[in-house]
């Protein structure tokens, strides 16, 4: 069995989601694509594939090894490419994966900068305010506030950010000022929430922390919409400082107990391979951390 060519064609059949389709990618007969598939199968002595009569579906193990059979054709096609003096452009799709509004504001630009830069280059974006798995999900890159929690995955830091509590200049003159995190209890709260937490902010003083039981009078599962609330006269909230970057450097916004803030957290770009990604997930984090590296609201460390 040809393993390589066995490889080449696995990645086809989970891309083009069947046999037929991959076999006519690869101009060659669909039981040709079945025997290979089924010959790395028996090689490995393991399923990499569910398969009904009407579609088919990776195993954990299938999509553990798609993972690493594409990064094993890269690393060859990129070491054919030294050995010939050929320059290797980024080529092919990155799956990419951030925060809602971080992606919108902030990793949407890079991104078409950089299909701009590499026209051989496509991007899928995914764009959630929850974490999702890499493997299962096939995301290249995931950029994720906060450290991770999976010691398995490889971070990059491109920047830092931290909470910052806001209102309007309007609504702070009108209203009882607001020196401590106990000050809040006589204001307006705009919640960004799940609505599976209770409505409490913590705050920190000399390494002491607070735990303020607000009463929201508008909650919402955006943050967006508190923001948008908030810029509109209504009440206080409490967001990450990318969030309101704009806002508060043109002084739409101005920020309140800015003493009592957590430290920052780090902005990370998430990947699976660390040194041995493929070289256009290599290159798009560097865009990720040059173009987050300028840009001094997401890089204040105090």
């Amino acid at each position: 069995m040809d393993k390589l060519f066995a490889m080449k064609v696995f990645i086809a059949v989970e891309a083009n989601n069947g046999f037929a389709s991959a076999a006519e990618s690869l101009s060659i007969s669909a039981p040709a694509a079945t025997r290979a598939v089924s010959a790395l199968e028996t090689t490995l002595n393991t399923k990499l594939f569910h398969r009904t009569t009407r579609r088919i579906r990776l195993t954990e193990a299938g999509r553990l090894y798609l993972v690493e059979a594409k990064r094993l054709l890269e690393d060859l096609k990129a070491l054919e490419a030294k050995v010939t003096g050929a320059h290797l452009a980024p080529a092919g799709e990155i799956n990419v994966t951030a925060p809602i509004l971080f992606g919108e504001r902030y990793i949407t630009p890079i991104i078409a900068k950089f299909l701009v830069d590499f026209p051989q280059v496509s991007v899928n974006a995914y764009m959630y305010d929850h974490i999702i798995d890499l493997i299962e999900h096939n995301i290249d890159v995931a950029i994720r506030i906060g450290k991770p929690k999976d010691s398995s995955l490889y971070a990059t830091t491109v920047g830092y950010v931290g909470r910052v509590t806001c209102t309007t200049p309007q609504y702070l003159a009108n209203n009882h000022p607001i020196h401590t995190p106990e000050d809040l209890k006589h204001h307006s709260i705009v919640y960004p929430t799940s609505f599976n937490e209770p409505a409490v902010w913590t705050y920190h003083k000399e390494g002491k922390a607070q735990a303020i039981k607000v009463k929201p009078r508008y909650q919402c599962n955006q943050n967006r919409s508190a923001i948008e609330a908030v810029k509109h006269g209504f009440g206080v909230t409490r967001c990450m400082s990318y969030q309101v970057a704009d806002e508060l450097a043109s002084g739409e916004l101005v920020s309140v107990l800015t003493d009592y803030e957590d430290a920052i957290l780090p902005i990370q770009a998430v990947s699976l391979e660390g040194r041995y990604n493929q070289e256009k997930v290599k290159q798009f984090i560097g865009y990720v951390k040059e173009a987050l590296g300028n840009n001094k609201y997401l890089n204040a460390r105090n």
